[in-house]
């Protein structure tokens, strides 16, 4: 379902980079998420998410608050060349619902899990034909250590700028923290590049809502009062259903 990765064709070899675009982290590690968002403060409180979770292990109430009045789950859009982008538009109809309930728009809290890899990609470097001799044989072979040098300087740059972001835990899973705008969420980066990537917990401020999903499903599983969940409910493009939060999780990957 993620979108595949550019193909760059460079004097006879190809480029399978494992990001499109490189960018400086060095001078704007606090951007690593996207220029919409900043690490937050480390006085900001998530205890309240565990507190209030009281489901059994792989429930919706283990992932989602309890004191909701409603909770809606929000399918993921139907298998497409676009799907990515169908995606990110459902966070995008989210965010705009969203913003019509709470008191604070400008300011959501955005959890990433740590788990996702962003410091181990890597780049490979191949050529659709075997080397004319044992000169182009050296220069490949050096062309291959230069890919790779450069890979594990941008996973390094990439984990000193991570470690610089505030973390919270919840049962099996540590989250990065960052905050910005409720409708940022579409502007969510992928640390290391420009490519869009969804957070797995976002909830505004005031707390009036909250939207949890994981790395083993794709559905949302929001919490919020009855008026939000019926009209976000009326708004998503793709099938939802109201859940109870001893529901068990369904693995959709």
């Amino acid at each position: 379902m993620y979108e595949s990765a550019s193909i760059y064709r460079v004097s006879g070899y190809i480029f399978l980079p494992a990001t499109a675009v490189r960018i400086d982290l060095c001078e704007r590690w606090l951007m690593i998420f996207g220029d919409r968002f900043e690490p937050t403060a480390a006085a900001v409180p998530t205890e309240w998410i565990e507190q209030s979770c009281h489901g059994d292990q792989w429930t919706v109430g283990a992932l989602v608050p309890n004191h909701f009045a409603s909770v809606l789950r929000v399918y993921p859009p139907a298998p497409s060349r676009d799907w990515w982008s169908a995606y990110r538009d459902l966070h995008e109809v989210l965010a705009s619902v969203g913003e019509r309930h709470t008191s604070t728009p400008d300011r959501a809290f955005f959890g990433i899990w740590e788990g996702h890899g962003f410091d181990t990609a890597s780049s490979h470097v191949a050529w659709r034909d075997p080397p004319a001799g044992d000169a182009e044989r050296r220069a490949r072979d050096l062309e291959r250590t230069r890919v790779r040098n450069d890979g594990e300087r941008r996973n390094a740059a990439i984990r000193t700028a991570l470690a610089q972001i505030p973390t919270f835990d919840r049962p099996h899973r540590t989250y990065y923290l960052v905050e910005g705008p409720a409708m940022a969420v579409t502007d969510l980066r992928h640390p290391g590049g420009e490519d869009w990537r969804n957070p797995d917990l976002f909830w505004p401020d005031d707390r009036q809502w909250f939207v949890a999903t994981d790395v083993d499903f794709w559905s949302l599983y929001i919490g919020g009062t009855s008026d939000f969940i019926a009209e976000l409910a009326q708004s998503v493009s793709t099938r939802s259903a109201q859940v109870d939060f001893a529901l068990q999780l369904e693995i959709e990957n």
